[in-house]
């Protein structure tokens, strides 16, 4: 098998595939019409061996008992961390949303300097109300998540 496959490498070229991949497998060549580089410096990696599908498929199920079970314990400590987590950056995203609201002032915003073109302001007051309803989507995706959390 060994000598077969070192028969199947041209050690002393390199060859760039039209995938813009580089080997030196001749079968490799062959099957992707690949031609050889000159003066090529260039790193040729052997490609990793990935099981075959009907290998992946013949797996043992997973038992609720299999090494990969997390303890009710450490699941309840995870729970509160993301619950704890999620709370927190709900609080950042409402009061973000308090900020915005009062520099929105119900869709009539203070007039900055630079906005002596009044369609400069109206671009400014319709960025706030997208950045605002953002806000307000993050929020009400962050309230659903935390109904997932509920004690």
């Amino acid at each position: 098998m060994a000598a077969a496959s070192a028969q199947d490498v041209d050690p002393s070229r390199v060859y760039r595939c039209p995938d813009n991949s580089y080997t030196n497998m001749l079968s490799v060549v062959r099957e992707k019409n690949c031609q050889p580089v000159d003066n090529a410096n260039i790193s040729v990696l052997a490609p990793t061996p990935t099981p075959a599908p009907a290998a992946r498929g013949r797996r043992a199920p997973r038992h609720a008992s299999g090494p990969d079970q997390v303890s009710s314990g450490a699941q309840s400590e995870r729970d509160a961390e993301a619950r704890q987590l999620l709370q927190s950056e709900l609080q950042t995203q409402q009061a973000k949303l308090a900020q915005q609201l009062k520099e929105y002032n119900n869709g009539q915003p203070q007039r900055l300097g630079d906005e002596r073109n009044y369609q400069k302001y109206l671009d400014r007051v319709q960025a706030m109300k997208q950045q605002i309803d953002l806000t307000q989507s993050n929020i009400d995706a962050l309230q659903r998540e935390l109904q997932h959390y509920a004690n």
